[in-house]
């Protein structure tokens, strides 16, 4: 009988392409879903919030996204984080203190009435919101422009209300000054009328503006309506502007898309409202006051 034998060198090939075979498979059924899920954890999508629902617009990709997730932006005086793009959007989410640390998720080139803005996140407290991207503002370890636009979901606000003097009432202001008793210091005092800001007050002494440092004590506005008091507020500090503010007077309140006198109060409408200011000086002998009937139209 005629017996056949089968060369070793193939027997042990075969062995050996079947334990690489047994060692490769392994890996080979890992699933690459898991690096796909880390750059969708990191990917921004801001979370909505009760006023606003900021998205990343199309153009912008995850990979992008990714390479900004450790970027930090150092807040660099205190600062207000709004539900939108610009300063009329109030009222504010928080004031951010200086020193704050942000991180930021995008960016607007041009926020509503000027100015570029960045979509952060508060990593003390996860608040996501809006804050001018001024150099004297906010400090970053990456290029603003470099990150994702966002698309924000707010609604710009309505035109501003329009606002004209109409029929002036009493008052001293204006009308050539009120002289101290001592017969020498000359009081006076100018309003200054702005769609965005309504008014502001300017006291004069001797043709020269003052302050709470040199004279005044507080000036008190006073808004009505068919003899209902609609607002009143009072400043003490310079600039005297009838919704506050001190290095700018701030603009009319904008709360739920609508303008109110202040947060929670009336609604502006449309008609006429007297406004009256009074301000208190040091010189107890110095009585400055204006009146006036302001009519409110809304665009």
């Amino acid at each position: 009988m005629k017996t056949y034998n089968f060369p070793r060198p193939m027997i042990l090939i075969s062995l050996l392409l079947l334990a690489m075979i047994a060692c490769i498979t392994p890996a080979a059924t890992q699933s690459p879903s898991a690096q796909s899920t880390d750059i969708q954890n990191t990917a921004v999508s801001p979370s909505n919030t009760s006023t606003t629902s900021p998205t990343l617009e199309s153009g912008a990709t995850q990979e992008a996204t990714s390479a900004n997730s450790a970027a930090q932006c150092s807040i660099l005086q205190d600062l207000n984080l709004r539900i939108g793009p610009g300063t009329p959007y109030r009222p504010i989410i928080r004031v951010l203190p200086a020193n704050s640390v942000v991180t930021p998720l995008g960016y607007a080139p041009q926020g509503f009435r000027g100015g570029d803005w960045a979509y952060v996140q508060n990593t003390t407290t996860a608040d996501k919101g809006w804050v001018s991207a001024g150099p004297q503002f906010i400090s970053c370890n990456i290029e603003l422009a470099s990150l994702p636009p966002v698309a924000f979901g707010t609604p710009p606000p309505p035109p501003l209300p329009k606002n004209a003097q109409a029929s002036p009432g009493p008052g001293t202001c204006g009308k050539g000054g009120v002289t101290s008793d001592n017969g020498v210091d000359v009081y006076d005092c100018i309003v200054n009328f702005q769609d965005d800001t309504l008014l502001q007050l300017t006291i004069l002494k001797n043709g020269q503006e003052i302050d709470e440092s040199s004279g005044v004590q507080n000036v008190v506005f006073t808004v009505t309506q068919n003899d209902n008091p609609i607002y009143t507020h009072t400043e003490e500090t310079y600039k005297y502007c009838i919704f506050g503010g001190e290095a700018a007077c701030n603009e009319w309140l904008l709360e739920d898309y609508v303008f109110k006198w202040e947060a929670g109060g009336s609604t502006v409408q449309v008609g006429t409202y007297k406004i009256s200011i009074v301000p208190t000086l040091d010189d107890p002998s110095v009585n400055l006051f204006w009146s006036a009937d302001v009519t409110i139209a809304l665009p």
